[in-house]
């Protein structure tokens, strides 16, 4: 068995989203002046590789701490979906990449965006992103979770409209079905099943919490 690790480092000043404050990543004590390394951070729940719990969007939904560990870890799949800068994923490209996804599979979709994380976080802004109707179909397929390598499954912050919903995190978690996001680096699982493991910490009503995605081959 191999473990491949699909978690972006958390670094000071990482990529954020507008709409969150930015992730501070600082040295309270150091060795040479205290005799002891204490690290502080500072960040959203939604900040790096992490995990929406249905709390997120859903009123009265689960948060992390209610999520059982069986929720956040199973067989899984890699899909690939080339994308373009702003791509619109349609049922056709998923149906296409998944032709190995079963019931209560962790469906990684592969855009290949991760690579522009830290490299060039204006093209990972352009992001791709899941119809409507392929986070239904997603549903339709009973998968217990859908781990992507780009900021969200819903569309880009540019390509929103006044009084945006976020349609696609409502199909998804409405359904019971978690979101995994900035996952890092899915290659090396597309096309191969695994069992996922997404852990994250046990916060008391959040809607969210940072993980470390990790994938056994």
């Amino acid at each position: 068995m191999t473990l491949v690790d699909l978690t972006h480092h958390f670094v000071d000043g990482m990529f954020g989203v507008s709409t969150l404050p930015p992730v501070r990543v600082t040295r309270l004590r150091s060795l040479a002046e205290d005799g002891v390394s204490i690290t502080a951070m500072d960040c959203a729940v939604h900040s790096g590789t992490h995990l929406d719990a249905p709390a997120h969007f859903v009123p009265g939904g689960e948060s992390v701490a209610d999520l059982t560990l069986d929720r956040v870890s199973g067989p899984a799949v890699g899909l690939q979906v080339r994308c373009t800068p702003d791509h619109e994923i349609t049922v056709d490209e998923l149906r296409r990449a998944a032709t190995d996804l079963r019931p209560h599979d962790i469906a990684l979709v592969c855009t290949g965006w991760s690579r522009y994380f830290r490299a060039d976080p204006d093209v990972y802004r352009h992001h791709p992103y899941l119809s409507t109707d392929a986070a239904q179909w997603l549903v339709d397929r009973h998968v217990k979770m859908v781990a992507m390598d780009v900021p969200s499954p819903d569309r880009p912050e540019h390509l929103r409209p006044v009084g945006f919903d976020f349609p696609v995190h409502h199909v998804l978690l409405g359904a019971g079905v978690l979101v995994a996001e900035h996952l890092n680096d899915l290659e090396p699982v597309v096309g191969r099943r695994g069992r996922a493991f997404a852990f994250p910490l046990r916060i008391d009503g959040s809607d969210g919490s940072p993980v470390r995605f990790v994938v056994e081959l």
